[in-house]
């Protein structure tokens, strides 16, 4: 059984920039049928590279991957030194990570792209090879934006549950969320009627300004279940997981999560509550920050 990608933003969510070692690079049309069906946008993705560790955000939680580039950790030095060696690294590709996805079977991530030419091309570029050390650079102003999005996604459900506990909302259990810039949004089972949108967006408000810390912890199943919100039947930890890895926002609650955060409540800018939108018995509340 072959190792898992290591999750670098999962112990450092604001790291941008990583050296990993490249395991294998495996052209699109190589791939199984299940692992083919992951790809989206088949134009702008050739190949597939595995590394064994990676610093870009892996599609999943309700939070898209991150995109952003690799490229031969030697290019740095060597486009500094002699007029040779700037002249070799022209010949130095650069793989463009359009989309970072868990394969259908295992556990080693696929960073899909392409490969572009020092000269912007496609025609002949360069390629990595296996054992070879890269630079992954994260796009940050994508990773500011999911991060920001995905932490305000839980103080809102919060600041809905902490509603049902003052009596303002009915009760309610948390069904599921999207993070993702053009929907996010949390849902409920349950009835959120409209003329509570006001209060919702007061009490996000609220929970924004208290620039409460975003805290990350590795917890035991048993202690996940009894502190977190949105644990509903059947929740699991993945195969072979004893710890759990949680996020806090300190004194108002907590998820089970594997996304990336920032550092408080306040660095979410402004929760703008969109709209509320009920059908077959749940509610969903639409955001966005700004």
């Amino acid at each position: 059984m072959t190792a898992p990608t290591q999750l670098i933003y999962q112990q450092d969510g604001e790291r941008l920039l990583h050296s990993a070692k490249i395991l294998s690079i495996v052209p699109v049309t190589d791939l199984t049928a299940p692992d083919q069906a992951l790809i989206k946008d088949a134009s702008e993705i050739e190949h597939a590279v595995i590394t064994d560790s990676t610093v870009f955000h892996v599609q999943g939680g309700g939070q898209p991957s991150d995109t952003g580039t690799m490229t031969p950790s030697s290019s740095s030095s060597s486009s500094s030194s002699s007029s040779s060696n700037v002249v070799a690294a022209t010949a130095v590709s650069t793989f463009e990570v359009k989309s970072v996805r868990q394969p259908a079977q295992g556990s080693e991530v696929l960073h899909f792209g392409r490969f572009i030419s020092a000269d912007g091309t496609t025609s002949t570029p360069a390629r990595f090879d296996a054992g070879e050390q890269v630079q992954q650079h994260v796009d940050a102003e994508k990773r500011n934006l999911h991060s920001r999005l995905h932490t305000a996604g839980h103080v809102l459900s919060l600041a809905i549950h902490a509603l049902c506990r003052e009596g303002v909302l009915p009760p309610l259990t948390e069904s599921k969320a999207s993070h993702y810039p053009d929907s996010a949004a949390v849902v409920f089972n349950g009835t959120i009627e409209g003329k509570h949108k006001e209060a919702i967006q007061a009490k996000a408000d609220e929970f924004v300004r208290s620039a409460r810390p975003v805290k990350i912890h590795w917890w035991p199943m048993e202690e996940l279940l009894a502190k977190c919100h949105g644990t509903s039947e059947g929740f699991a930890l993945p195969a072979g997981e004893t710890m759990g890895r949680v996020v806090e926002m300190e004194g108002l609650g907590s998820y089970p999560c594997g996304g990336t955060h920032v550092r408080d409540c306040s660095q979410v800018g402004k929760i703008e509550v969109k709209k509320i939108s009920r059908s077959k018995g749940t509610s969903k509340v639409s955001y966005r920050v700004v």
